[in-house]
């Protein structure tokens, strides 16, 4: 497709409101474009209408922000600058954020359990971060609404009539919080009968069932968005933000019906690089087509910070950590409220994708792991009184795999399983129990498959053969190592077990299974005055409760963890989740060794020609140290012909040995991408 190699991306966030007329009154499409090239932007999302409600062209069916009166082309002659400078156009639209709907519509709104919108409470949801989320600045709108719908349709089709937009974005696609305005009621009373559960308990049946509906309901909106623009516009690509499949709870309703309604996968993501670098192999592994798109924004650390811009090596570290996994890179820039941009921001941009374009032809081939980590969008809660969460699980086993230097993939529903020969599936609940067939299937194929915890009483005795009858009554646990787990504890052992806050569930295990790890209690219990030790609930009472086991299933081996210690950030947890894994394995020789730098990543992509060798710095910091010469060896399929320091092609020395190809990464600051030709 004509997007597949536009790598350098660019919005400039417009939700600006009208009540000043100076308010985008300098806006000028000769300036935007002319800061468009100086940041070296190929594709730009231009905003067609905001969160505000106000559209950017004359619309029959809502209204057009005040500052396009008299020049009601500007944005369209704005998208033909664009294209008469070889820049594609995909034209933003926001789906359920529409003030101007939602206070002139007051049945359209999207209201709580009181009947009230957010917007009309002056209010949001506990943990806002900023101002914006704090006072009601957004007016929601229920996608459940027929003629709320209606109303987005007419505006999509009038975009579609005034602009020749190459692609559409629509933007926030999922529920922030569940509505109970009639229409959902409603809907909810035919489709599961009674009232809409207000509060209903984390895995319980109720809670199972609202978060089932919430997905169904989002996937079917956006499916009919995407519908209605390739009826009426069949070349013009769709890309729903799907950030909050990521960033978002299970209760967001972000799932893949929402993935799959769009042509390729994208949203914009705020955290470290740990994160970065999940979200794009999760992007990377489900989108329907490449590139994926990784949003960032130029402000740090986010959009709320107007004036504060992410340094140089902050912004060539984001842009070069999603090219090393061969993604788009989406910069977020926000626009002055009179209409102006800050050229220095662009000279900045520009020079953070001046170091990735001579790499973008290498931009190819298939990602190689040895390892996938199985990303549960519908198990995003703690069931059973559970420590964490699907996702708090697999972004603590990335990051244990990530700086054991592990390559590692990030799967989904969608995604196939077999190409993994170690799989992670934490913390999945009854909500993923339709995965117990698949996941079994993947063990007794041959693979290592460790889960964890109990949220799935279904997939854990299958698993393990087992049955769960209870969960520890203390939060405070510790993990005895047995003589079977040799030397995987590394410094703990019965007498000095590992320590764990959570309760745990009691699995009766059978006894064909090799137990790892053993329950010890604290000295006391929940709720008990006296103590052993005043500052702490230190071991006391082992029992003989697998916390950790091994079974052989078919062909392959799974570990059960009671309790996620992948979720753990401590080296010492890290040691015993990657030990655990290796041990089954029978190996601990990967595609990827040698003297790596723990904050350098290594990713590895095969084509036709051999293998390209990306190599990241993982740097928060605000200027990135360079990266001294290591040595490095990769799993080969045979001896190579050359090894070459791209983007010149400089040949470098190595050795062949033992189906491994060794040499050394000369020193780089940030990027480095090595080819090793068959």
């Amino acid at each position: 497709m004509w997007y597949s190699e536009l790598y350098r991306r660019h919005l400039c966030d417009m939700h600006i409101d009208e009540w000043d007329e100076e308010f985008l009154s300098r806006f000028s499409p000769e300036t935007y474009v002319r800061n468009l090239k100086k940041a070296h932007i190929n594709y730009a999302m231009l905003y067609l209408q905001s969160h505000v409600g106000l559209c950017y062209f004359p619309t029959k069916a809502g209204a057009m922000h005040a500052a396009l009166r008299g020049r009601e082309t500007l944005m369209r002659d704005t998208v033909d600058l664009c294209h008469a400078n070889g820049i594609r156009v995909c034209g933003y639209y926001s789906l359920n954020y529409n003030t101007w709907a939602h206070d002139r519509n007051p049945s359209w709104r999207m209201v709580e359990a009181d009947g009230k919108s957010r917007r009309e409470k002056g209010e949001a949801a506990e943990g806002a971060d900023h101002a914006a989320k704090r006072n009601g600045r957004y007016g929601l709108c229920c996608p459940n609404n027929p003629d709320y719908r209606q109303f987005v349709f007419a505006q999509i089709g009038e975009m579609l009539d005034f602009f020749s937009c190459d692609a559409l974005f629509f933007d926030m696609p999922f529920w922030s919080h569940t509505c109970f305005c009639p229409r959902c009621r409603a809907r909810w009373e035919k489709e599961c009968g009674g009232q809409i559960p207000e509060n209903p308990a984390p895995s319980s049946a109720e809670y199972i069932r609202l978060l089932e509906r919430k997905y169904a309901w989002m996937g079917e909106w956006t499916q009919a968005v995407a519908a209605f623009v390739k009826e009426r516009a069949p070349q013009v690509a769709v890309e729903f933000n799907y950030a909050s499949a990521v960033d978002g709870g299970a209760d967001k309703g972000c799932g893949e019906e929402v993935n799959a309604a769009g042509d390729y996968c994208g949203g914009d993501l705020y955290g470290g690089m740990t994160e970065h670098s999940f979200t794009c192999k999760y992007y990377q592994s489900i989108t329907r087509s490449q590139p994926f798109e990784y949003m960032f924004s130029r402000c740090k650390p986010a959009l709320r910070m107007h004036t504060l811009t992410k340094t140089a090596d902050e912004m060539k570290t984001a842009v070069a950590l999603t090219a090393a996994h061969h993604g788009a890179t989406l910069v977020i820039d926000a626009i002055d409220p009179v209409g102006t941009m800050d050229e220095r921001v662009y000279a900045r941009i520009g020079e953070a994708f001046a170091l990735q374009e001579p790499y973008e032809p290498y931009f190819r081939g298939r990602m190689l792991t040895d390892a996938g980590i199985f990303y549960s969008l519908r198990s995003r809660f703690r069931a059973m009184d559970a420590a964490c969460d699907s996702r708090d699980g697999a972004v603590g086993a990335f990051d244990a795999l990530l700086r054991r230097h592990i390559p590692t993939g990030v799967a989904g529903r969608e995604s196939d399983l077999a190409r993994y020969p170690m799989l992670i599936a934490p913390m999945l609940t009854e909500m993923d129990r339709s995965e117990t067939a698949r996941l079994t299937a993947y063990a007794e194929g041959g693979g290592v498959l460790y889960v964890s915890g109990a949220g799935s009483r279904e997939l854990t005795e299958t698993l393990t053969g087992g049955r769960i009858i209870g969960l520890t009554e203390t939060d405070k646990i510790y993990l005895a190592p047995t003589d079977a787990a040799g030397g995987v504890f590394g410094w703990f052992n019965k007498a000095y077990p590992m320590p764990f806050e959570g309760r745990a569930p009691i699995l009766d295990a059978p006894r064909d299974v090799k137990v790892l790890a053993t329950l010890t209690l604290p000295y006391t219990g929940p709720g008990e005055t006296r103590f052993a030790a005043i500052h702490s609930d230190p071991p006391g009472r082992p029992t003989n409760v697998p916390m950790i086991l091994e079974r052989t299933v078919g062909k392959g081996k799974v570990i059960w963890s009671a309790v996620p210690i992948e979720s753990v950030r401590m080296a010492e947890y890290r040691d015993v989740f990657t030990g655990l894994l290796c041990a089954a394995r029978g190996s601990d020789s990967f595609r990827v060794a040698g003297s790596i730098p723990e904050d350098v990543e290594i990713t590895l992509f095969e084509d036709a020609e051999g293998l390209l060798v990306n190599a990241v710095r993982l740097c928060n910091e605000s200027v990135s140290p360079a990266v001294p010469a290591f040595g490095l060896s990769v799993q080969t399929d045979s001896a190579p012909k050359k090894v070459l320091l791209l983007p010149k092609k400089t040949e470098i020395p190595f050795r062949y040995e033992n189906g491994r190809c060794a040499f050394d990464v000369p020193d780089f600051r940030i990027l480095s991408m090595i080819q090793i030709l068959k």
